[in-house]
Order: C-alpha cells, then sequence, then structure tokens
C-alpha cells in the first residue's frame, strides 16, 4: 500500500482533474514494463486522450501500404532499418496531441533525434522495473523481434544492458513500480501527474 500520506495527497488533489491540462505525458521503458496497460487506465480514470505509438506504427503502415500487419510483422518483414525510420513519422504523428498519455515502444527512445522531439511534446516519464521482473515477463510469451530465439536469456541480457543506460540517462521522472499492486502503480503515476498539472496551472 501507499503511504497514508500519499493516499491523502492523491484522494485531496482530485479536483485538480477539472483543470484544462494540455501537456502530455509520455511513458517509456522496456518492453512489458506496463506502459500501455497503466497508460491506458490512468488515462480512463483521468479522464485524458490515450495513444500506444506501436498501434499508431501500425495504422500509419496500413494507410501507406494497404496491409494489416502488427508492429511486430512489420519488423520482420522490412527489418529494423525500415521500422525505426517509421517510427520516425510516428513521433512527427505525436507532435500534434494534447492532454495525452503516450505509451512509446521501447525502441523509440533509443534515436536521440526522436528524444529530442518528444522532450518538446510533453513530460517524459521512466516506468522502473527489475532486471528480473522483465526477462519473466518478456520470455515467458513470445519473445519480441530483437530477441534470438535460439538464445533467448543472452540475447535478453544484451539488450538489457544495452538499453538501460539509454533509458536512465534521458532527462525524466523515474517512476519504479517494481513489486507494486496495480493500484498503487496507477496511483503514483496519477500522483505525479497531478503534481504537473498544479504546477503548470500555476505558470497560467
Amino acid at each position: 500500500m501507499l503511504p497514508k500520506n500519499e493516499e491523502e495527497r492523491y484522494s485531496q488533489k482530485t479536483h485538480i482533474l477539472t483543470l484544462v491540462f494540455f501537456m502530455n505525458i509520455i511513458l517509456f521503458g522496456f518492453k512489458k514494463c506496463g506502459k500501455t496497460y497503466y497508460g491506458l487506465k490512468v488515462a480512463q480514470r483521468l479522464h485524458m486522450h490515450f495513444v500506444d505509438s506501436d498501434l499508431l506504427l501500425e495504422q500509419h503502415y496500413h494507410k501507406i501500404y494497404h496491409q494489416n500487419l502488427s508492429y511486430r510483422e512489420v519488423a520482420k518483414k522490412h527489418g529494423f532499418p525500415f521500422f525505426r525510420n517509421l517510427e520516425k513519422h510516428v513521433v512527427s504523428l505525436l507532435m500534434q496531441q494534447k492532454n495525452t498519455i503516450i505509451s512509446l515502444g521501447g525502441g523509440v527512445v533509443l534515436d536521440p533525434e526522436n528524444v529530442i522531439r518528444l522532450e518538446q511534446l510533453g513530460v517524459m516519464v521512466y516506468l522502473k522495473v527489475s532486471q528480473k521482473t522483465l526477462e519473466q515477463r518478456l520470455l515467458s510469451s513470445e519473445p519480441p523481434a530483437y530477441i534470438d530465439a535460439q538464445n533467448p536469456i543472452k540475447s535478453f541480457e544484451a539488450m538489457y544492458e544495452e538499453r538501460l543506460p539509454i533509458y536512465e540517462g534521458i532527462k525524466a521522472h523515474t517512476i519504479d513500480i517494481e513489486g507494486c499492486s496495480e493500484e498503487e502503480v496507477l496511483q503514483k503515476i496519477c500522483l505525479f501527474i497531478q503534481e504537473v498539472k498544479e504546477k503548470n496551472h500555476g505558470k497560467q
């Protein structure tokens, strides 16, 4: 459970949800950390819009190539250079969003140019989960295209070691959700967003 003082803060700040809020909250982190799952639930709770960059990529791909492929299938069919370039276009599409929770695919922030643009778009939030938890979640289902199916554990470890310093090097607010219940995670994210809203409202 959250500390009592945080629960009281959460309760006291519900009135802030009626404020006009144009800032976007951009969730990033490793695949399977819960960006989309928690992002959608937070958006529903706070009456904000929600966009998943992987879904937007699929829609953008269909619009151009008239094929219904998942983002995973797009990467497998065309390769990662093509996929990363498509992600750049998706970031451009995101720039028009307001009052939105945005869930980013894990590879979007690997490109420094994307990060620069996203920092202009909204507040970056890194959802932090332990390596052990991520490995269990990622390898318990069909692994993503960037994981070697012949040696998934070693491949995961290499990917984790490569991406961790990139994620932690981004100027962002970190929310550690390791070992938290669903409600605790939602309250942590909501509390942070409400604090951002208060700060933003104070500048108006």
